[in-house]
């Protein structure tokens, strides 16, 4: 498929029945095994065009006995929602958890959705020591129970690898590995380090990274230090660190990195194998282990070296990441070190410019590699098991979609023409790539295990940003106590006391609610006509530079979600155009000058907007009896092994 049939490709509906035989086996008795692969934001539209068109040879094969169907996607569609509903067979009134971010109604703060981390609360004082006496913990928020608890009453072994959702990784005799949610070491969800040596991007602040000044003497040598977390003994809590040395060697453009015994010889452009660190809390008693990777960006007239974030290191993790606590160390004995972050792909430093295109691929390429292999061993387990699931979960899809997309989208104003050139077929090649996992899979899978294919949600073009906290402002539902606003917080600026809306999260907007909001004003009898109001006002926006509509689609939370963690959601879910998505800004309670305005960031893909826009992907090589939806696949991986669906799961089987 040529680069310039992209948009047609993407903007393709399509609806049974298909040109695919519907030659399928009924899956009415009890099986033994059950096979899930989790293709983050797989798009339905391009597996079919490319399928029909012959670019996806073994997904192709696959339907040719085998279903592919448009799945209803969570409202909104973003992955930890999406993937909440798979974990537990529920909306997400039924686990809360409803964006990426969540509000403290108390502070009116963002916060981190998934997770809470409680610190440790009692401490005896050792001069400048302090020894917690009671250690602090973290808290997964997604409630519900997980499917793979009813496998286990049943004694069905289990492996499910990196769902989201799912950090700290629940309690369980299945074999579970956190994925999405998990942070770094420092305590974020992926913080870079950049040394170099051009003064004027030292003194940058670029968001999600660290960058130090490299200074070179005569010699070609320059000495640093990591820092690391905060030794959590120390009152300062100052940070730990850890010296490293480099010799740089112009000529060949290659550089030597000395740090803690390990020599690493790096060319420009070369990405390192994994570095395991030891930030010494007490020496020689007690320690915080990493592993990180080096990219040699620069080695030549500027010298600029790329440290990945400290991830936890499987083998010895600081963090609690899977389930039993020697399953992240049999991977990492087995098959060697392996990202832990939640979400490993450094999106940030091709957003920052700190990495080119072609940096990013070399990164982004490696995980992919590094999640194949972990695959294959996990598969070959999964074959040698008399009686197991195995769900495996690939990020790689979603995250290259994301900053790909304006390089085939000569509509995206932030389309390169030079870089498109050369890597303007990614989204293309990435399909290709997880063809290739398909055939992997059917080539090993014998025909009578159940297979299914399943994606969170599809994709479409970010062109345009819309900040729902200036639009409130400029209605009149938010107020603020300056006139200087842009760049500020709501959190800064807002006059709670008359304020009776604000937007946090990238669908989300609360009402100020007295009783409920700190500083809330409107009453509970005025809550549904406000509601109402707002919502036909955002539908009626119009993009005052194009005149199209940003917004197509507004849920009333009350109104589409189960009750038991309806207390955590945004009174409304805003479902945004194609094309359209919330402000980065707005999303953490930002205001800006302009409500619309143009998306000029490689992050140029994006779904978190109207489900019905980014329908999610089902395949399988079983017959269905009915168009899915997201829950209905817990149910129906039950069903398959002969389990009954639990009353409270919202999802049905599909057999």
């Amino acid at each position: 498929m040529k680069r310039r049939d992209f948009l047609k490709l993407t903007a393709a509906a399509f609806a049974a029945p298909y040109f695919f035989s519907r030659n399928v086996f009924a899956s009415t008795r009890a099986h033994q095994k059950v096979l899930v692969l989790g293709f983050d934001g797989m798009d339905p539209h391009i597996v079919y065009q490319m399928a029909r068109t012959g670019e996806l040879p073994n997904i192709r094969k696959f339907l040719e006995t085998g279903y592919l169907e448009k799945m209803n996607t969570t409202p909104p569609p973003q992955s930890p929602v999406a993937w909440g509903s798979f974990i537990t067979g529920k909306d997400p009134g039924g686990y809360g958890i409803y964006d990426f971010i969540h509000r403290d109604p108390e502070t009116y703060m963002p916060k981190f959705s998934q997770s809470d981390s409680i610190p440790a609360s009692h401490f005896v004082k050792l001069g400048s020591w302090r020894i917690p006496l009671k250690g602090g913990k973290i808290i997964l928020n997604r409630g519900g129970r997980a499917f793979w608890e009813y496998l286990e009453a049943a004694d069905i072994d289990s492996t499910v690898f990196k769902v989201p959702s799912n950090y700290p990784p629940e309690e369980s005799e299945a074999r579970t590995l956190a994925g999405m949610g998990t942070p770094d070491l420092l305590g974020t969800y992926g913080t870079y380090y950049l040394f170099t040596s051009d003064e004027k991007e030292a003194q940058k602040d670029l968001p999600g990274a660290r960058v130090y000044y490299a200074y070179f003497n005569d010699y070609g040598e320059m000495e640093s230090e990591i820092e690391g977390p905060a030794n959590p003994l120390k009152e300062e809590e100052e940070p730990l660190t850890i010296p490293f040395k480099v010799y740089l060697d112009r000529g060949s453009k290659a550089a030597r990195i000395d740090i803690q015994g390990n020599e690493i010889l790096l060319k420009e452009g070369e990405l390192s194998p994994w570095v395991e660190l030891n930030f010494e809390v007490i020496p020689d008693v007690q320690s915080i282990k990493a592993i990180v990777r080096f990219l040699l960006l620069d080695a030549k007239e500027k010298f600029r070296l790329y440290m990945s974030p400290l991830c936890v290191d499987p083998k010895d993790p600081a963090l609690p990441i899977s389930t039993p606590k020697s399953y992240a160390k049999e991977l990492a004995e087995k098959l060697g070190l392996f990202h832990t972050l939640g979400l490993p792909a450094d999106t940030k430093a091709l957003s920052n410019l700190t990495f080119s295109v072609g940096d990013f691929i070399v990164q982004f390429m490696s995980i992919l590699d590094e999640s194949n292999k972990i695959y294959h061993y996990e598969l070959e387990r999964f074959l040698s098991l008399k009686k197991g699931m195995l769900f495996f979960y690939y990020s790689s899809l979603d995250q290259g979609q994301h900053m790909f997309w304006a390089l085939g989208d000569p509509k995206h104003p932030y389309y390169h023409p030079e870089e498109s050139k050369k890597y303007g077929n990614m989204v293309l090649e990435l399909y290709r790539r997880f063809d290739k996992i398909v055939g992997y899979t059917m080539n090993k899978v014998p025909r009578d295990i159940p297979i299914m294919i399943i994606s969170d949600h599809g994709f479409n073009p970010f062109r345009r940003r819309v900040n729902v906290n200036t639009w409130l402002l400029q209605e009149g539902y938010l107020k603020l106590n300056t006139s200087d606003y842009d760049g500020a917080t709501i959190m800064e600026v807002a006059d709670w006391d008359s304020s009776v809306a604000y937007s946090i999260g990238l669908n989300g907007l609360y009402l100020n609610l007295e009783g409920r909001e700190a500083n809330g004003i409107v009453k509970p009898s005025q809550k549904r006509a406000l509601m109402e109001e707002i919502k036909a006002k955002l539908l009626a926006l119009r993009d005052s530079d194009t005149g199209d509509r940003p917004i197509s689609a507004v849920f009333i939370s009350e109104d589409i979600f189960s009750r038991d963690y309806l207390y955590r959601a945004p009174d409304l879910i805003i479902g945004f155009n194609r094309s359209y998505r919330m402000d980065n800004s707005s999303a953490i309670g930002g205001l800006t000058a302009k409500t619309v305005y143009d998306n000029m960031d490689w992050w140029s893909g994006d779904h978190c907007i109207d489900p019905a826009n980014v329908m999610a992907t089902f395949m399988s090589n079983f017959k269905i009896i009915r168009k899915p939806s997201m829950w209905d696949v817990p149910a129906t991986i039950l069903k398959l092994f002969g389990i009954e669906t639990p009353p409270d799961m919202k999802g049905k089987p599909l057999v």
